[in-house]
This record gives structure tokens, sequence and C-alpha cells, in this order.
């Protein structure tokens, strides 16, 4: 039950990227994305609609991903500025020859560095002291 509280929450800043996103929600999310996207494949499959459900679902839910990416990013007293970059180093030209075919695995090469900095950053645990984007996801006030 966990998992879909916290999907819940993570759905009510459908857009909003500002804030900072703690490693639990960022993975919960994560998890919830997969389910969801199994549970749209085995329905669609079974509807006949096979890659069209699970197609909508991960349309619906790319913006809470890009959003909980960019608050789980924003907990370091970094700019964000590592996320599009293996999308857009992903995008290539296919030329035939051999020199292109050596470029495209050196770029895939980049690729994959800029994909596991990014892993590495989602997993490492953020500073817990406020930065310019709030204060630490995991803090509490006694305030109310």
């Amino acid at each position: 039950m966990r998992l879909f509280e916290s999907a819940r929450q993570t759905l009510k800043k459908y857009a909003d990227f500002s804030g900072r996103a703690s490693r639990e929600e960022f993975w919960l999310f994560f998890a919830f994305v997969i389910v969801a996207n199994a549970v749209a494949g085995i329905v669609g499959a079974l509807l006949g609609m096979r890659g069209i459900l699970s197609g909508l679902v991960g349309l619906l839910l790319i913006v809470p991903q890009i959003a909980v990416a960019v608050r789980r990013l924003q907990v370091w007293p970094r700019t964000c500025r590592s996320l599009p970059a293996p999308a857009a180093s992903a995008a290539g030209i296919r030329v035939p020859g051999i020199l292109p075919q050596i470029v495209a695995l050196g770029v895939l090469g980049v690729v994959l560095l800029a994909f596991a900095h990014l892993l590495t950053l989602f997993m490492k645990r953020g500073t817990t002291v406020p930065n310019r984007y709030g204060a630490a996801p995991t803090a509490f006030s006694f305030a109310s």
C-alpha cells in the first residue's frame, strides 16, 4: 500500500518542478510506473490492444516522471543539467560505413556513462541542509 500512497502523493505534484524529492519518493514512483506499465500491458493484451494501452499510460506518466527526477536532482546544490544529456546524445543519424559505426559506438559509450552518472545521483544520499531549491526532503518541522 505504501507504493500507491507514495505514487498518489507524487501525482499530486504532477508538473511541479520546484522543491526537492527524497530517494524514497523517486524510487517508489519509479516502481509504480513499472507496475502501471506492466498492468496496462497485460490488460491491453487481454483486450487486443497490445501496446496501445501501455503506451498511453507511459505518455500520461512522462511528465510526473520528469518532475520527480528534476526534484530528485535538486537535492544537491547543483542544477539538473545532467538530466537531458543522455537523451540528447542518444539521438543520432545513421550513416553507412565503418567510421560512422565507430563514432556511434563511442557515442553509445558516452550515453551509457551519462546514464550511469544519473543512476548514481538518483541513488546517492542528498544533502540534509536547505539549499536554493528548498528544505531537505526528509526534514520535518515542529511548527504547525
